[in-house]
């Protein structure tokens, strides 16, 4: 009879990818940031593989997603933004869970997907939901579970975004029903019915997004800690130029530290139920035989610059951490300066397991980490993001960074050796080496070309957009009134402030806990509510004038 162990080797190579939404590459302590309490991650890298300059292929959600599910970027998806409005462009191509299940895998996806409808299932076997901001709760998972725990009338049941969206908070709901803790569970559960068949298992969980809403003892791990502090404020065209409220320059040294402080703590907190995975699939002796790849969709600019959130870039928003464990083919502890991106994790997943991928229209611009005889070119990396006059393309080496914002054709360029934190664009100074530019913009043209929108490209170069600037990576881009509740909105009104004064609880956000106890608030935030849908700005200003 032969032992467990020779029994697992003979087995199907299993894969497991560990996701998280917008977090950002200094976030691991092993990777060389003191700051950080990562326990779990740092057990990955210490038994795998560090990617050291991984990044986003486009840094937001959808896209980034989209890129990892197809092995394709936005030109064959569809998606180079966040657009809730149009599903995938074309539904035939293959996708990763698709693959794995035509080849007798069994396939899961469980907590964050950012699919269009929801719950389109792109070839998994089974799709286990917690998304952001269900619209409604029998799509959704996670907010089915908080009903039948007697929890159903929790709005805001990933903590308050609309006026409150960066703004640390207290979770709505005990730790035991936490979003962070669920996925974990779901994903055990999943794994304890799938008994010894091979799977490919997608686990995706939306922290350290905003807003911050963790218990607060993971918060308190980070009060008295160093921590870094963001970089100047840099902003220019076709950004707001500093001093702008909508990006939250008026803010003071302590909000932004709180704001770093709950950022990490929700690392943290994701980090510790990653662990209780790991230590699962390790009692069940099946970890040395799947294929770990722990990454996340975008980073968080954490004002850096002067920036919120992602859709940029630069350094916090565009790069990632990218960690890969699978023994039989990569060496524990070690790591690469190579650059990687989401479009390499589908080529690695097919390859650690011997699946092919399938005749199709589509070439796979990434390649496997794993490649014997490698064509992808690992000295440069591109990036892009948005259409139209926010779209930018970007192309960097190991020294310099070249930006293209196609709004009124605004470049940069930066020297990342001795410019780390990207503050000074050289472009116009008189110091801006023309050869680079040159060999880098005509890279970024040949990707556009390929990848990039439609007639984006003309007479090989760029076609600029005239157009006012644009505000994304502000502090209140994206914040959205959205309830599943089916109460009036008196009700509803009153619901939000209840949830408003539990989030506020302690000593952060003070001054707004005693607006949210004036009588008249709740007259104020229906109007804003009103007033949301047709100027976020002026439902802002609404609620604190």
């Amino acid at each position: 009879m032969s032992n467990p162990v020779e029994k697992q080797a003979e087995k199907r190579t299993n894969v497991l990818i560990l996701f998280t939404d917008q977090q950002r590459f200094d976030t691991i302590q092993a990777a060389g940031n003191r700051h950080m309490e990562t326990p779990n991650l740092d057990r990955l890298v210490a038994q795998g593989c560090l990617y050291t300059h991984a990044h986003s292929s486009n840094p937001v959600c959808m896209p980034a997603r989209h890129d990892l599910l197809t092995g394709l970027p936005g030109r064959a998806h569809g998606y180079f933004t966040n657009d809730k409005s149009r599903p995938i462009k074309d539904y035939s191509m293959p996708t990763v869970a698709r693959i794995f299940s035509e080849n007798d895998y069994r396939t899961a996806a469980i907590g964050k997907m950012h699919f269009r409808p929801s719950r389109m299932h792109h070839g998994y076997n089974e799709l286990i939901l917690m998304e952001e901001i269900p619209k409604r709760r029998q799509d959704d998972q996670y907010a089915s579970y908080l009903a039948e725990q007697g929890l159903g009338t929790i709005q805001n049941i990933h903590g308050i975004r609309a006026n409150l969206y960066h703004i640390p908070q207290q979770p709505q709901m005990e730790e035991a029903h936490h979003p962070n803790r669920w996925v974990a569970d779901r994903a055990m559960d999943w794994l304890e019915q799938n008994g010894e068949e091979p799977f490919f298992l997608f686990c995706s969980w939306i922290h350290p997004h905003p807003p911050w809403a963790v218990p607060n003892e993971y918060r308190e791990l980070y009060r008295d800690r160093e921590i870094p502090q963001p970089s100047p404020v840099t902003r220019s065209y076709p950004f707001e130029e500093p001093g702008s409220v909508w990006y939250g320059d008026d803010e003071n040294p302590e909000n932004i530290r709180e704001i770093r402080e709950a950022y990490y703590a929700s690392v943290t907190h994701v980090d510790f139920h990653i662990g209780r995975l790991l230590d699962y699939l390790e009692a069940k002796q099946i970890l040395d035989n799947t294929l770990v790849i722990f990454a996340s969709d975008h980073g968080d600019m954490l004002y850096d610059k002067g920036f919120f959130q992602k859709s940029l870039p630069y350094d916090g928003s565009v790069r990632i951490p990218f960690i890969v464990r699978y023994p039989e083919k990569v060496k524990a502890g070690t790591s690469s300066e190579a650059f990687v991106d989401l479009l390499d994790i589908m080529p690695t997943c097919l390859d650690a397991c011997g699946l092919a991928y399938p005749d199709s229209p589509y070439e796979l611009p990434g390649e496997s980490l794993f490649a014997l005889h490698p064509r992808r070119n690992r000295e440069l990396q591109t990036s892009s993001f948005g259409e139209g006059k926010n779209r930018w393309v970007m192309v960097r080496e190991r020294q310099y960074k070249y930006v293209y914002f196609y709004n009124k054709g605004t470049e940069q360029l930066y020297d990342l050796e001795n410019d780390p934190q990207e503050l000074h664009n050289l472009i116009g100074t008189g110091k801006e080496p023309e050869w680079v530019i040159a060999r880098l913009k005509n890279e970024a043209i040949r990707y556009e070309e390929r990848w990039g929108p439609e007639n984006a490209i003309r007479e090989n170069n760029f076609l600029a957009v005239d157009g006012q600037g644009i505000r994304t990576g502000a502090k209140y881009g994206n914040i959205q009134f959205h309830t599943m509740d089916e109460r009036g909105p008196s009700e509803r009104g009153e619901q939000y402030i209840r949830e408003c004064r539990w989030a506020l609880q302690g000593e952060n956000g003070i001054q707004l806990n005693e607006i949210c106890n004036e009588p008249e608030y709740v007259e104020k935030f229906l109007r804003a509510w009103e007033a949301f849908a047709k100027d976020k700005e002026l439902a802002v200003r609404e609620l604190f004038k």
